[in-house]
């Protein structure tokens, strides 16, 4: 009986161990070599008279300022409630959660102008008793006219972790600039790396938000 069973294991074992490695019974995917470009390029953290500044243009062809306004303000008062969350896995591009100081702070109708204060989580990593994260704080300036919106983020800085419950404050331009963030190979610096990479997703994810809400 004993040959039998070391004769099963022998063929299972490395089965098991193949199938593992390669993720089908893992509780992880397997990892592909990700394209960090987005992350590593010069000015993907752009500076203006050295300060953190993202701008862009979302275009909203045909459409008329108030309707542009109604719907964006719409996403905004929802985007930026405090103390809420959306999305119950952090790996999502959609997940975030906003913490109290989150909320917009104007939204005038006849002058086009919408502001808004975000205070939020991002989540770089969850282990079974830790969370790996930052706070963010930044504003975030829309300016609307007929056909389009104009994108502006900026007074942007993050709590840093120190351990044990210990945070600092830092701003973009002490952390994730290219002179603070990139290496002499142009590689992301460790610790800081993963602040940059974060701050890119986030506002590509809220330039897509505002896009999907006029379009």
């Amino acid at each position: 009986m004993k040959k039998i069973i070391i004769a099963i294991l022998a063929v299972a074992l490395p089965m098991m161990m193949q199938a593992q490695s390669e993720g089908l019974i893992s509780r992880k995917a397997p990892k592909g070599k990700a394209d960090m470009s987005v992350y590593t390029a010069k000015g993907a953290i752009p500076e203006e008279a050295g300060k953190v500044v993202f701008k862009d243009v979302i275009a909203a062809p045909g459409k008329s300022k108030e309707d542009i306004f109604n719907k964006v303000a719409q996403w905004a008062s929802l985007r930026y409630e405090p103390n809420t969350m959306m999305g119950d896995d952090y790996r999502d591009a959609n997940f975030f959660k906003n913490i109290e100081f989150s909320k917009v702070k104007e939204a005038n109708k006849q002058s086009g102008k919408i502001e808004c204060q975000g205070a939020e989580e991002l989540i770089f990593s969850v282990k079974p008793l830790a969370k790996n994260y930052t706070q963010a704080f930044y504003l975030l300036d829309l300016s609307i006219s007929d056909g389009k919106v104009e994108f502006m983020l900026h007074t942007l800085s993050f709590n840093v972790d120190q351990g044990e419950g210990e945070f600092i404050r830092m701003t973009a331009e002490d952390w994730i600039t290219d002179k603070e963030c990139l290496n002499k190979k142009g590689d992301l610096r460790r610790i800081n790396g993963k602040f940059r990479m974060k701050t890119i997703d986030m506002v590509n994810q809220l330039k897509k938000e505002i896009s999907e809400s006029i379009n």
